[in-house]
């Protein structure tokens, strides 16, 4: 099924313009990529997703966690959090192609509450993992980027074919990842509960023990969970929030290296530089 996916992808490459390098949104939510070279680390906030590789090869880095996936393969990602992905794998007589679709966790639990039996939700579910992904669910994948190409009745299908895609991911190698990320009382949810708190509030001191709590953990717990899920503490996602928003204030407005790290909440330049 992987040829399907492969064939949808190039055709919508090829009715784009401009060549090599292109970034494509043809529907809210879907994503398609393509380069001919390996790429430096990028640094993003990954929103929950999930991410297929179509052709060639990437990696992507949260913490001290490294993912490598390939052709045939995807990336979960559970909840929003700080990374950075790069592509491996890239040649002008076989570029990278990738896809990403972001995942909707209330559509998700419509989905798995219609399921019996509904796939057991990992305890400790970390919030980016990598699966090969069965043909039905690239399949569903190639459908999605073929009906994204009908201007009159891609509005119409997409819909149930997320819905589909979202039976898929539950049902298949991803399930259990999927399943915590889509339970409304479950760990990784509470976890990106915590994840919103901290995104709305990284410029202020860290306080812990008000997370632990709003997320019905003991501090000791909460630290263990927070990691597992994003392969980092409370205080590092912190650091990678200020210094995301410090390179967007750099790239994007006249302001000095100073005025970037105040912005963010560094109390000092030296710090910052730390």
């Amino acid at each position: 099924m992987l040829t399907r996916l492969h064939s949808a992808v190039d055709n919508l490459l090829s009715r784009s313009a401009g060549e090599g390098d292109r970034v494509l949104s043809p529907l809210p939510g879907l994503i398609v990529s393509t380069t001919t070279r390996a790429r430096m680390p990028s640094h993003a906030l990954y929103r929950p997703a999930l991410g297929v590789v179509v052709q060639g090869a990437k990696q992507v880095l949260a913490g001290r966690r490294i993912l490598d996936y390939r052709a045939g393969q995807g990336l979960v990602t559970g909840l929003a959090m700080p990374a950075s992905g790069r592509v491996l794998t890239a040649s002008r007589a076989r570029p990278f192609m990738g896809v990403s679709i972001e995942l909707d966790t209330s559509l998700l639990q419509q989905v798995l509450a219609g399921l019996d039996p509904a796939p057991s939700p990992l305890v400790a579910a970390a919030g980016l993992s990598v699966h090969t992904l069965p043909p039905p669910l690239l399949d569903c994948v190639a459908r999605i980027v073929e009906a994204s190409q009908i201007d009159a009745t891609g509005g119409v299908l997409v819909p149930t074919l997320l819905r589909e895609l979202g039976y898929w991911l539950l049902t298949g190698p991803t399930g259990p990842d999927v399943a915590a990320m889509a339970r409304p009382e479950g760990t990784l949810q509470r976890i990106a509960d915590a994840v919103v708190h901290l995104r709305r509030h990284f410029r202020q001191p860290l306080q812990v023990d008000a997370l632990a709590a709003a997320s019905h953990m003991s501090v000791s717990l909460f630290y263990r969970r927070f990691r597992a899920a994003t392969g980092m503490s409370p205080l590092q996602f912190q650091k990678q929030l200020r210094l995301l928003e410090a390179r967007r204030l750099l790239e994007t407005r006249s302001v000095n290296v100073t005025a970037a790290a105040l912005a963010v909440g560094y109390e000092s330049l030296s710090q910052f530089s730390r």
